[in-house]
């Protein structure tokens, strides 16, 4: 019975882990996303999981089967668990790194202590089957833990406890509920490996996994409705979304700010240059927006060539600060770029108040108006 209870919760993992992929893949259930480096990362700790979900089932499965043959698989299967067990918490560090700090190099610092490690363990499990360290299967084909379970056990919860170093400092570089879903894994996680580790039986360490990997899922489906694919920063569902959270907050005497912005001569590059060169500059433009603007501030793709940045609690000298910075990082990219195209951006900038602005329609109307000045005036200065 309890056998079967097992083999059940381990199948249920793995349709959970079918959902998360179909969710969050090329042409997922809901819609096309993106194939950034931490998706994929996330779907090697889907693969990775799911390695592990079929070898602890065959492992359960054929416990004690007295049958010729099962011998060897049982050997082999524990070999590749064990093997391969390091591999889930190796992919949540890496994305648990990527995610907050949006830096694929920072990586690299990882790479020499993970691999050391994954060599070590890796020796341990293909060593088990002739010494038993980590494990035994016996003439009637039934499992046990070997003499230096212990000692993978410990490696494998000090890794869980590292898991954490990615997210100290990292609370104000991603959303709120996307920390606390990281948090929830190594957390839960270290808790389910040391209960199994100390009660054979317990089938936790895996089960709280899925459980983390389908609240990354839903998390990557809520964030790709409002990112742009193209530059990876917001897009106007969001955008406007959050304007209308901001005019509610500005009721409540909340002030904020808003700065839209368009590239200068966009039409020109795409014409001249080809679009790809025209889908490098928006890229580029967004990732200096995303340079100057502040933990708290909407950076987003307004539309086309159009840019904007929504102010958290913004004071006229923090709108002013932002603008001139904004201004120097573009001047400083086009200095340093080898490229054939420059960035030049003219800007509409204001706080919202409320007795100027009735709405949010009113105020983007009052920038639109603005930074299409600023364009004119820069065009007559041209001529």
């Amino acid at each position: 019975m309890e056998t079967m209870l097992r083999i059940q919760i381990l199948l249920f993992c793995f349709m959970l882990l079918g959902f998360c992929y179909a969710a969050t893949t090329w042409k997922p259930l809901f819609g096309g996303l993106g194939y950034t480096f931490d998706l994929k990362l996330y779907h090697l700790f889907i693969l990775s999981t799911s390695i592990m979900l079929a070898t602890d089932l065959v492992g359960w499965l054929f416990d004690g089967v007295p049958t010729k043959g099962i011998h060897t698989l049982l050997l082999v299967n524990h070999t590749i668990y064990y093997a391969f067990h390091i591999l889930p918490t190796i992919c949540f560090i890496l994305y648990a790194d990527l995610l907050p700090h949006r830096n694929p190099v920072r990586l690299k610092r990882w790479l020499l202590p993970l691999s050391m490690l994954t060599a070590v363990i890796a020796l341990g499990a293909f060593a088990s089957p002739f010494t038993g360290w980590f494990f035994q299967v016996d003439a009637q084909n039934v499992y046990s833990r070997g003499s230096h379970f212990m000692v993978f056990s410990i490696i494998q919860l000090l890794l869980l406890g590292a898991t954490v170093i990615p997210l100290i400092g990292a609370t104000k570089k991603v959303p709120t509920r996307i920390y606390w879903t990281l948090v929830f894994f190594p957390v839960i996680a270290f808790v389910g490996g040391l209960l199994q580790a100390l009660f054979y039986g317990l089938v936790l360490i895996w089960p709280v996994t899925t459980i983390f990997l389908v609240a990354a899922a839903l998390n990557i489906q809520k964030n790709q409705i409002g990112i742009d694919h193209l530059t990876g920063i917001s897009n106007r569902l969001w955008f406007d979304e959050m304007l209308e959270q901001y005019l509610h907050a500005a009721n409540l005497q909340q002030s904020f700010g808003c700065i839209l912005m368009d590239l200068d001569g966009f039409k020109q590059i795409n014409d001249n240059l080809g679009h790809d060169v025209g889908d490098q500059a928006l890229q580029e433009m967004a990732r200096i927006l995303r340079h100057v603007a502040g933990p708290k501030d909407i950076v987003a793709r307004y539309g086309g060539d159009e840019f904007a940045i929504l102010l958290h609690d913004a004071d006229s000298q923090y709108l002013q600060d932002l603008a001139r910075r904004l201004q120097f990082e573009v001047t400083a990219s086009n200095q340093s770029a080898k490229r054939r195209y420059e960035l030049s951006v003219s800007m509409g900038a204001a706080l919202y108040d409320t007795a100027l602005f009735c709405d949010a329609k009113a105020f983007i109307t009052h920038l639109d108006a603005t930074m299409y000045t600023q364009k004119r005036s820069k065009l007559g200065t041209r001529s």
